[in-house]
């Protein structure tokens, strides 16, 4: 029997409590570490009930549990079970209670007292009362607690969107507030997108640390940042980018070579020069990981005087750069490449809008005559590289993305479908094989470095899914002589070529594919066919190109240099670490851009209830009917709110009439109109009205199998 377990026994002896002065010299008389009593009372086995006096909880009529609020209700969870409490005003969401359980048949009780609070992080609009600051907390859960602000503070505007650090240690229904962050003013239009973003674990703004480093920055290319770089800003470098860019990563160069190849630069703004790592900058950025662009707003990696200043490669001005310039043969191969610092003065900033009209039409705007001919090649090398890719069994995807158009108050007017041009495809193609040249450069010397990955297909998944769209008409046989990344890129193509019907089945297809991620472990990357690949090209908004341009600057630019392996092996710690994390914010990322749509699809569909829209068939399942709409808004309509009993049959993958021959499958065109939406709750409620358009092909494959109709087939299996 160890000695914690016996002081506990001794205590329990003491049904009315113990003092502690005699507590003290029991433990004396039996040889116990007072320290022993301190384990029993941090574990609320030991509660003190007056001053000085002690006594083991079972001893009492009192539990501990962790106070819960919800929207509708309140209770305290002890074990797996809930206590509902009569003075519960006394409590904050998740803190720990001692409470009198007054009643244990109805498992009702009384908070006795609070025994540990969390640090509490605040979020709510800065108010004045009385010419002092005080926080108005947003969420319901806080609204009993009176937090005053320092009013010494100049950031504080009434009407300030604020978070407010809480010092759990103290706990007390009355607090002065610490802000930590600045989210913005409740009347900003984006102030909605910000606050979910917030909640998210997304933070838009930079400390005062992280600020004072913006500014000692310089604000222009100095002589001596010139030093052993690359002069090349008599070349004809450009840029190419969306009309709103304001933080500009990637510029290019092409030349035709006395040997008929092409000489590619893909030069790349050099963010790690000026911030350093371990820096506070550099801090926030990791924590960060990316740029999150939500509906209209962006959520900088990096504070915009830098990101849209020196940071970015604009036109007519010195910039630093990593270059990283390629020789191409007319196969589309690289054949010789040079990674290296570089100053550029980019000759123009161009639209992506504006290349298309020359690629695409022969329109050429004003400032465009002298780069004519040389986005000609470079239109002509994208195509040999695309090809390139194909050969090598490159998945092409081609999904739609929706672009959310706010007004100026911040509200949904539009949800547009957004189309890659011929403009993007070039630069896409250009980013793509500048990535894939420096990861084999620096995996040659197995350099410590994070690479983009993407691993294969469980073949199981792949199966399932040939066996899904067997199912639904679209037949499907294995081809045998491939092997599974040109056996996957066809599967790809084959699904596309049945056109507008084909979203459903996209979909399904992605759902097959892993997810990409960052690891040191190089396994290659299964969906763009290349053995070796990092992200390079877009180091002010992804935090995994800064990493790789440190590899660059210390391993690759020094190959001369004998490493110590330590050092290399710390670097390969570090660089997983930073990996996983960079990871982790990716999945972030996406989430608060599913949220943030969701909630602005909501917020524009509360305008729009009882109105009709056409939408697709993504999914069908026990559950109901996933949908899409033409402008991209996804939707769910349950099986319960369907007008008749339906019931999910496995075989076919359809919802089926139990009433009549009435089927839902995967591709169907229905229309449905809007009974609910809540910007609040981010939900949206449709019904269906009616079958525009059948997936014959799948009713052919569901029915070919039985004589039975889909009325039959069900409707007889209900009767038995």
């Amino acid at each position: 029997m160890d000695n914690l377990f016996k002081v506990e026994k001794l205590i329990k002896k003491y049904k009315e409590g113990i003092s502690i002065v005699h507590l003290q010299q029991e433990l004396l008389d039996n040889n116990y570490d007072m320290t022993l009593l301190n384990e029993l009372i941090d574990s609320y086995k030991v509660i003190e009930i007056a001053d000085d006096k002690y006594i083991h909880i079972e001893n009492t009529p009192y539990v501990v549990g962790k106070y819960v609020e919800k929207k509708y209700s309140s209770f305290v969870l002890v074990n797996n079970d809930s206590y509902n409490i009569s003075n519960s005003d006394v409590c904050i969401d998740n803190d720990l209670v001692l409470i009198n359980v007054t009643n244990k048949k109805s498992k009702t009780g009384e908070v006795i007292k609070i025994l540990k609070r969390e640090d509490l992080y605040i979020y709510g609009e800065v108010v004045m009362i009385k010419s002092n600051y005080f926080l108005d907390p947003e969420s319901s859960k806080y609204k009993k607690l009176t937090i005053s602000l320092d009013n010494n503070d100049n950031n504080l505007v009434v009407g300030s969107m604020v978070v407010v650090k809480i010092d759990g240690d103290v706990i007390s229904d009355s607090y002065v507030g610490d802000v930590v962050s600045y989210i913005g003013l409740s009347s900003d239009p984006n102030i909605d997108i910000l606050t979910e973003a917030w909640k998210l674990g997304v933070d838009n703004s930079f400390t005062d640390k992280a600020m004072e480093e913006v500014n000692n920055l310089p604000v222009m290319v100095r002589d001596i940042d010139k030093i052993g770089r690359c002069d090349l800003t008599d070349k004809q470098i450009f840029t190419i980018d969306g009309d709103d860019t304001k933080d500009i990563d990637d510029a290019i160069s092409l030349e035709i070579l006395p040997n008929g190849n092409y000489q590619l630069g893909v030069h790349i703004t050099d963010v790690t020069y000026y911030i350093k790592e371990g820096s506070e900058l550099d801090r926030l950025a990791l924590k960060k990981g990316t740029s999150y662009y939500l509906a209209d707003t962006v959520i900088p990696m990096y504070p915009k005087l830098f990101s849209n200043g020196i940071g970015s490669l604009n036109p007519n001005v010195e910039r630093l750069a990593l270059s990283c310039v390629m020789e191409i043969n007319r196969q589309g191969t690289v054949v010789n490449y040079n990674i290296f610092e570089s100053v550029i003065k980019s000759k123009i900033q161009m639209t992506y809008k504006k290349v298309n009209d020359i690629l695409d039409n022969n329109i050429v705007a004003a400032g465009y005559e002298d780069f004519v001919s040389t986005l000609k090649d470079m239109y002509k090398l994208s195509l040999i590289l695309n090809k390139q890719r194909i050969l090598h069994g490159a998945l092409e995807f081609g999904m739609p993305q929706q672009k959310i158009k706010l007004d100026e108050k911040g509200f949904p007017i539009d949800f547009e479908i957004l189309s890659q041009g011929t403009g993007e495809n070039l630069i896409e193609e250009f980013m793509l094989v500048a990535n894939q040249t420096v990861a084999q450069a620096l995996g040659e010397y197995d350099y410590p470095t994070m690479y983009r990955v993407h691993d294969v297909p469980a073949p199981e998944v792949v199966n399932y899914f040939i066996e899904l769209i067997n199912k639904l008409g679209i037949k499907y046989q294995r081809r045998e002589q491939l092997d599974l990344q040109h056996e996957m890129q066809y599967l790809s193509s084959f699904v596309n070529s049945y056109g507008s019907k084909s979203g459903p089945f996209q979909y399904a297809f992605l759902r097959v594919l892993r997810k990409a991620y960052y690891s040191t472990d190089n396994i290659g990357h299964f969906g763009l066919a290349y053995k070796d690949y990092v992200h390079f090209t877009s180091p002010i908004r992804r935090y995994p190109d800064d990493t790789v341009h440190r590899s660059i600057r210390k391993y690759l630019l020094n190959k001369d240099k004998n490493f110590d392996l330590e050092e290399v092996a710390k670097d390969y710690e570090i660089l997983e670490e930073k990996a996983h994390l960079c990871s982790v914010n990716e999945k972030k990322s996406d989430k608060c851009e599913l949220v943030i749509n969701t909630m602005k699809a909501a917020e524009y569909m509360e305008r729009h209830i009882g109105e009709h829209f056409m939408a697709r068939v993504l999914s069908v399942d026990n559950k109901g009917l996933s949908i899409q709409l033409q402008n991209l808004i996804d939707g769910r309509i349950k099986i319960n709110d369907l007008d008749v009993p339906y019931r999910f049959d496995q075989d076919s993958m359809s919802l089926q009439s139990l009433t009549s021959d009435d089927c839902f499958c995967y591709g169907d065109l229905i229309d449905v109109y809007v009974v609910d939406a809540s910007k609040k709750d981010k939900t949206i409620s449709f019904k269906v009205s009616s079958i525009i358009e059948k997936n014959t092909l799948a009713r052919k494959s569901f029915k070919s199998k039985s004589d039975k109709s889909c009325y039959n087939k069900v409707y007889r299996k209900e009767k038995k």
